[in-house]
């Protein structure tokens, strides 16, 4: 027996995925397969990278090499993001989504959710803005553009909520993704001496970032290592990091051996304390139990900046969920070489400080939600893109 046309249509819903960074291009991909398990016959299409095409989105556009570059937070890049918008608008119309679903940091601002409203197409954003942190996007003006938000925090539910913006919590990602053995397993995953540390350094996910950051920590680790000789490092560089720039990177700052990996959870499964930027991974590090210090730098002259430093007194997305500085912060001019190593070495050998630190990140899963999220987050998508049950 043929099903109706609205009965067909609603087995087979198009929805639209935006993003741009690696954390939205890894999201984006758990997301796209959950989506395809419980709705096989859906259309996944729009901007990400390689993750999100892996797991089943055709990309019109693949903007992570974009992105990581850095390239729309220069003069240069407003001129390409108005060439995109313009293209993308194009594409909507051909392919005319049920939904449009917009994850992470907006690489061209609310512009593209203005052009969606107006083709009444209804708007999901997941990882907004608020949840990061970032202060300069008003809620008044997002509240025109989005038709309703998928929570990850508490935190961010209740604030969308407070400004009239429809939002439902559905918990974080990272609930779902984090795969770290528990910190009091560390010492026996190892296998190793237990004379010595392992530092996990995770600099950031964009290579304007690592290559603002990364010089610095790795000096701070060779004064370190004078020291203390048995300190090991391993060096987390996501794909959207380019391999021949992650090793001539690396070359250039590190006398001595280290281990470089392309996946968090390897760069932390036996990691002692973490040296991490203030983006996700820091999170991630938070959610693993492992005591931390955050890291962030990048040229003055960048727009990015002022909206960075819109985030005070809280730019680590962990403090950020605490509403407190948990994670000592080392911003701009504030990072150091010398104050780091200080830092490292402090944190290293101060177990009361480490379980302090270790008690307030315990608070974390009560702010984000139970495992799970991923899956509830797809049956929410699916029911506004109106997916038949």
């Amino acid at each position: 027996m043929l099903l109706k046309e609205e009965e067909a249509q609603g087995m087979n819903p198009k929805i639209m995925i935006v993003g741009g960074d690696y954390t939205s291009d890894r999201f984006g991909s758990a997301l796209a397969q959950a989506l395809l398990e419980k709705c096989p016959l859906a259309s996944l299409f729009g901007i990400g990278g390689p993750l999100m095409n892996a797991a089943g989105v055709e990309l019109s556009y693949d903007i992570s090499e974009m992105v990581s570059l850095g390239v729309f937070q220069s003069i240069k890049g407003a001129h390409i993001v108005k060439r995109l918008i313009k293209r993308v608008a194009e594409a909507i119309d051909q392919k005319q989504p049920d939904l449009v679903l917009q994850i992470g940091l907006p690489v061209f601002g609310l512009r593209l959710l203005e052009i969606v409203q107006t083709k009444d197409i209804p708007v999901l954003y997941y990882y907004t803005p608020f949840s990061r942190g970032f202060l300069n996007v008003k809620p008044g003006d997002f509240a025109k553009v989005v038709t309703k938000v998928a929570g990850i925090s508490r935190f961010e539910t209740d604030l969308c909520q407070e400004a009239g913006i429809e939002a439902e919590f559905v918990g974080h990602p990272l609930l779902d993704l984090v795969q770290v053995p528990a910190r009091k397993n560390r010492r026996k995953t190892k296998g190793g001496s237990r004379n010595s540390s392992i530092i996990g350094i995770l600099p950031g996910s964009r290579e304007v970032e690592v290559k603002n950051v990364l010089p610095t920590v790795l000096k701070s680790l060779e004064q370190l290592r004078k020291k203390d000789p048995n300190i090991e490092t391993v060096i987390f560089m996501p794909p959207s990091i380019d391999g021949d720039f992650a090793e001539k990177t690396l070359k250039q700052g590190l006398d001595h051996g280290f281990r470089l990996e392309r996946e968090t959870c390897r760069a932390l499964e036996n990691a002692d304390l973490a040296v991490t930027s203030i983006g996700t991974c820091s999170l991630e590090a938070s959610l693993a139990g492992i005591p931390s210090l955050a890291v962030y730098k990048v040229p003055s002259t960048t727009y990015f900046i002022d909206k960075l430093l819109n985030r005070k007194p809280y730019m680590t997305i962990t403090n950020n969920i605490l509403r407190k500085t948990v994670i000592p912060e080392y911003i701009q001019s504030d990072l150091s070489h010398a104050r780091l190593a200080e830092a490292i070495w402090d944190l290293l050998h101060n177990e009361q400080a480490q379980q302090a630190m270790l008690a307030e990140f315990t608070c974390l899963p009560r702010e984000l939600g139970g495992k799970g999220s991923i899956g509830r987050a797809a049956d929410l998508i699916l029911e506004m893109a109106g997916c038949a049950k």
